[in-house]
């Protein structure tokens, strides 16, 4: 973060330096919602509105600012942090207040104003090495809906916009190995630099055999984490299997391993389709087990939400017209058998703004009269929205 201060003062002080560059983009992205939980109906208008400075002081020397606003017009939730990406466990030395307007969760009103300062860092180009400094983006794993490897700052399946991972406060260095080899070693603080709320992580990435091969481990509040990353291409299909195995600092017995194994074919220029299979050792097989999950290693520290075992993820997306395309996924709970089926329509309006009709709809039984789940997608609100995307 300390980085991103001193991104500030430079841009301030030597705006359009003699053979430097910048570029400043974004978007504006416009939700109106209907949240639907057991009948009830709730209306919420959400916005994201983000602006990035890329700015180029030399052919080594770049840096990045991105800043983000969010306003909601509420009904009966706050859900702003809950569906645009950030998320309470994130690695931040410190930060801006996320609320901007009330200052505080009891302040009354049905608008509510969020900030994020998602970008604040600087980049070092050598012809030997890269290094990173500050707020900067870390996502790991090739595979398409759930990453186990990608524990930093990882999305839920309902997060209505996934454009950018969310910044973390990050040093990295990444050294070449080769053509298409990576060697790539990054230390992520916490909370005020509290070792027990950091990470560290030593990455390799090679290319063996046409597979792209990815190997990670990783220490992060005081678990530690062995992974592995492979995509390729076998004749016309895509084909992925990553997979991570977290030891955890409390017991033994909440020790966990994540599987994701997929592949993908574009039948046409119109037509793709994939599909993908994951294992969550962390969950359980019966959801009147679920409730026993809270604070366990992989929901309080490995950024875990699904709560079964075996999951599949199947997807397509199909070009309509030249400006119409309509998207289909789902994600299904092989152990109780609930879904979340999430349906998608877009439609160009004109280039760089695009109109979007969607939903995220939970299908499977709801808990019990005394409260105790009978599927885990049964518990999810249903959410159908609109949204107006433009792009600068």
């Amino acid at each position: 973060m300390i980085p991103g201060l001193i991104i500030f003062f430079l841009i301030l002080l030597n705006p359009v330096a003699e053979g430097s560059t910048y570029e400043v983009s974004g978007y504006l992205k416009n939700f109106f919602l209907l949240i639907d939980d057991s009948g009830n109906t709730d209306a919420e208008a959400l916005a994201l509105w983000r602006l990035r400075l890329d700015y180029r002081l030399s052919d080594s020397v770049s840096l990045e600012l991105a800043y983000e606003l969010a306003p909601q017009v509420r009904g009966q939730d706050d859900i702003s942090s809950s569906y645009t990406g950030k998320k309470p466990l994130s690695y931040r030395v410190f930060d801006l207040d996320e609320r901007l307007y009330p200052e505080n969760s009891s302040g009354t009103g049905d608008l509510i104003l969020y900030q994020n300062l998602d970008r604040a860092n600087i980049a070092i180009s050598t012809s030997a090495f890269d290094i990173y400094l500050g707020r900067q983006a870390i996502a790991f794993g090739s595979a398409k809906v759930i990453n186990p490897t990608d524990i930093i700052a990882p999305y839920t399946y309902t997060t209505l916009t996934k454009d950018e991972p969310t910044g973390v406060d990050a040093a990295r260095i990444k050294i070449p190995t080769g053509r298409m080899g990576e060697f790539d070693i990054g230390y992520v603080p916490g909370d005020d630099f509290d070792y027990k709320e950091s990470a560290a992580f030593l990455r390799l990435r090679s290319y063996l055999h046409e597979t792209d091969v990815t190997l990670i481990t990783m220490v992060f509040r005081e678990n530690y984490l062995l992974g592995i990353d492979l995509a390729r291409s076998i004749g016309e299909y895509g084909a992925w299997l990553e997979a991570a195995y977290t030891f955890s600092h409390e017991e033994s017995d909440e020790n966990y391993a994540r599987i994701s194994v997929g592949g993908d074919y574009s039948f046409t220029g119109y037509l793709y389709a994939y599909i993908e299979y994951h294992y969550n050792s962390a969950g359980k097989d019966s959801p009147e087990d679920y409730p026993a999950l809270r604070g366990t290693t992989a929901y309080s520290d490995g950024g875990v939400y699904l709560l079964g075992r075996h999951y599949l993820a199947p997807g397509f997306r199909y070009q309509l017209t030249p400006l119409l395309i309509f998207t289909g996924q789902a994600l299904i709970n092989i152990n109780d058998g609930s879904v979340i089926a999430a349906p998608a329509l877009e439609y160009s309006l004109a280039d760089d703004i695009t109109m979007l009709f969607s939903a995220y709809v939970g299908i499977g039984d709801g808990p019990s009269g005394s409260g105790i789940p009978e599927s885990e997608f049964g518990l999810y609100k249903d959410m159908y929205f609109v949204s107006l995307n433009i792009y600068f």
